[in-house]
């Protein structure tokens, strides 16, 4: 089905895979929510010159979503690092593709070499009726734009 490229994209139609060690997550692609995506430069202005700065500032990707009682890999994958939390890092890759009509893709970013910084539950609440909510925070400093293959760049 043909779509016009005008059309702009929906936010509530996309997909997240987590790859650590090169090997994408199958489980880990249900979120609720996504934030943080963000290309940002420095300009530096020295004595009537322009140019961009080298440094990279560090920025936060925040995912979110309901809490599984079987628990999921990257909560595994944590659990096995265990008391090295303080001290291990595991470096992340997170694709973020947001999709079509027809559930393909249409847009996607790779975050590269991000790290887990925090991972927090939202407060339990015996009043409320909705589903336990869990949000992880990665450090990184690389976002790419993704070509998506079919579609004009």
């Amino acid at each position: 089905m043909f779509q016009d490229p005008r059309t702009p994209m929906v936010g509530y139609r996309f997909l997240v895979s987590i790859v650590t060690a090169g090997i994408p997550n199958p489980v880990d692609i249900l979120f609720k929510e996504v934030s943080g995506l963000k290309m940002a430069r420095s300009i530096d202005y020295t004595n009537n010159r322009v140019s961009v700065a080298n440094s990279k500032q560090a920025r936060a990707l925040t995912l979110k979503r309901g809490v599984f009682q079987g628990g999921s890999l990257l909560m595994l994958q944590n659990l096995v690092v265990g008391d090295a939390w303080s001290t291990y890092l595991v470096k992340n890759d997170i694709l973020v593709t947001i999709l079509d009509d027809n559930f393909l893709p249409a847009q996607a970013w790779l975050v590269q070499n991000a790290f887990l910084e925090s991972w927090e539950w939202e407060g339990i609440d015996a009043g409320r009726n909705d589903v336990l909510i869990e949000s992880l925070s990665f450090s990184y400093r690389d976002l790419v734009s993704v070509p998506v293959p079919g579609l004009p760049s």
